[in-house]
């Protein structure tokens, strides 16, 4: 990028097409015309009182060299006679103190409205990651099982938390990049009032010089985009491993893991320090040419212009004050370049997402189950594979009685059942709640009447009450004791200090295997559906804790007219 193309409103927006892809891009991630208008209002109301403060000093400069005589100074600049009628109007003594502070006021106004901005910038940019994050979270929650099937849990992680604010700053950058170049015309205008022939030789060789980091910018994409993917790999490797301590210190791979952990984050090291690195070299090329600059006016100025001191001094003062400018112009567009890949990340997932999105195609209510289920000739088939999971099966489940259905592993069981809820639609045949096609009901209806007991209970963090409530908040203190009690739970929950109460931790490690499960059938209980599946419920259970399982689901099916259907690989 070169300064010239930020005449253009930089290198981003240098067309119609690029300024609309960028606009697109703003919209789709949270922003809007509203909130970019007044970060560059703000960015040019800080400008222009930054111009008037430092256009005070030329005054100070002359009232100083003349020691104070307004009629010398007003003979001897026409500005000092715009400057004497304003004082004559404020009715004001003009004087040093005055002038320096009117400049201060200048300055402090400026300071109000940088404040203000960066306070504002901070609140949008925050907002916009928060509702980005909520918005890639949703689209998860609401997309179909296929896509959960293929997703990695540390991929989604890696965007969510690192990919999302990474976007959000890529995507702010041109709105800071237009924030400088307000900043550079208005500094600009005020160097060519002061001297055009220094000033245009000054832009020539400020166009040239900022070639320099194109390429250090171009490399910054590409750091980038590998930074994105070094994430990712960190937050799956992670994910992974942090939910199996057992297996790899009873595999006794902890130096393999540690050594592959380590090398992942040599990558990120690696990725990150070039990053900072072209964005030094980027920071340390421009200084110099702008001091160069500054030095090179001083001597024209004094040796051929033969401008006035306080003329040259403005001057300077201007072209220092363009250095950081000149360096946040170029830093902006490679943050552009060095966040893109985040971006791309970002915009790709939300695409996917909303078309992955799952599907209520019903209308009808479901409130009970009166008569049965059916599948008929039902068949079912992953997107990835070249043969039926299941095939023209055919079931049916009459209501209030409890179904195994027994099957090796890997025969289809579980795909069956996700298909029940409509987790998975059938690939040929149909569905029947009462006769009528699952299809036809409406998501929610359908689900409120199904309660899923899975083979590993599925526990969040949280007290016992908490997880035996999740679902049904709304749920009576009465309810809660009855479900406890019906799923054979209560008994173990009381000898608790502090029963209900208890914190469980993560996937509740604290409790035993059969006591996860009668914790998680409870919670399916509380709920009172009329549908109630277990899938493998004793396949991690031992003997006694099996046994008592049995007895917990004998009684649940005496006293209650709810009807079972339990998928197991084998009949005890």
């Amino acid at each position: 990028m070169d300064i010239i193309a930020c005449f253009n409103i930089g290198s981003t927006l240098k067309n119609k097409k690029n300024t609309f892809d960028w606009l697109k891009r703003a919209y789709g991630l949270g922003l809007n015309i509203r909130l970019i208008s007044l970060l560059i209002f703000l960015s040019l109301l800080s400008t222009v009182t930054e111009i008037f403060g430092i256009g005070m000093f030329l005054p100070i400069f002359q009232f100083i060299r003349l020691e104070g005589e307004i009629n010398a100074l007003v003979s001897d600049s026409s500005f000092w006679q715009y400057v004497f009628s304003g004082f004559s109007y404020l009715n004001i003594e003009p004087s040093l103190l005055a002038l320096l502070l009117i400049s201060f006021a200048f300055f402090l106004g400026r300071q109000v409205f940088v404040y203000i901005r960066l306070v504002y910038k901070a609140a949008v940019t925050q907002s916009i990651v928060q509702a980005l994050r909520n918005r890639m979270f949703n689209g998860y929650i609401e997309a179909n099982t296929s896509y959960h099937d293929s997703i990695p849990v540390g991929n989604l992680v890696n965007v969510i938390t690192t990919e999302a604010n990474a976007a959000v700053i890529g995507v702010m950058a041109p709105i800071e990049l237009m924030v400088y170049i307000v900043m550079l015309m208005g500094y600009l205008l005020v160097l060519f009032a002061l001297s055009w022939k220094m000033t245009l030789v000054s832009v020539v060789v400020l166009i040239l010089a900022s070639r320099i980091p194109n390429l250090w910018i171009k490399k910054s994409t590409q750091i980038g985009r590998k930074l994105v993917n070094a994430n990712t790999l960190m937050s799956e490797f992670l994910v992974g491993r942090l939910r199996s301590p057992r297996l790899v210190r009873l595999s006794g791979t902890e130096i393999a893991e540690q050594n592959e952990f380590h090398q992942l984050t040599q990558k990120q090291r690696k990725h990150a320090v070039l990053g900072s690195i072209l964005q030094a070299r980027t920071e340390v090329a421009m200084e110099p040419v702008v001091i160069g600059l500054s030095l090179t006016f001083l001597y024209f100025s004094y040796t051929l212009l033969q401008l006035q001191i306080e003329v040259i001094g403005l001057y300077l003062v201007v072209a220092l004050r363009l250095m950081p400018v000149v360096k946040g112009i170029i830093l902006q567009w490679q943050s552009v370049q060095r966040f893109l890949g985040s971006i791309e990340v970002i915009e790709n997932r939300l695409k996917v997402m909303k078309a992955a999105k799952e599907v209520d195609s019903g209308s009808k209510l479901l409130n009970e189950l009166k008569e049965n289920i059916i599948f008929n000739k039902v068949s079912y088939r992953y997107l990835a594979n070249d043969r039926d999971v299941l095939k023209n099966i055919t079931i049916r489940f009459a209501a209030g009685t409890m179904t195994a259905v027994v099957g090796p592993s890997g025969s289809g069981k579980s795909t069956l059942i996700d298909l029940l809820p409509r987790l998975r639609l059938p690939t040929e045949g149909r569905i029947e709640i009462d006769g009528e096609n699952v299809e036809k009901y409406k998501l929610k209806t359908l689900r409120q009447l199904i309660s899923y007991v899975p083979q590993s209970p599925q526990i969040f963090d949280g007290t016992i009450k908490n997880h035996i409530l999740y679902g049904k908040v709304d749920a009576t203190d009465k309810e809660l004791q009855e479900a406890a009690h019906l799923a054979g739970a209560k008994k173990f929950i009381d000898l608790l200090p502090l029963g209900f109460e208890t914190l469980l931790g993560e996937d509740a490690i604290k409790l035993s295997g059969g006591q996860r499960q009668r914790l998680d059938l409870a919670r399916a209980l509380v709920s009172k559906a009329e549908i109630l599946i277990f899938d493998e419920p004793t396949s991690n259970l031992d003997a006694e804790s099996e046994e008592l399982f049995k007895q917990v689901l004998t009684r649940i099916h005496k006293e209650t007219n709810i009807t079972i259907i339990i998928v197991v690989h084998r009949l005890a």
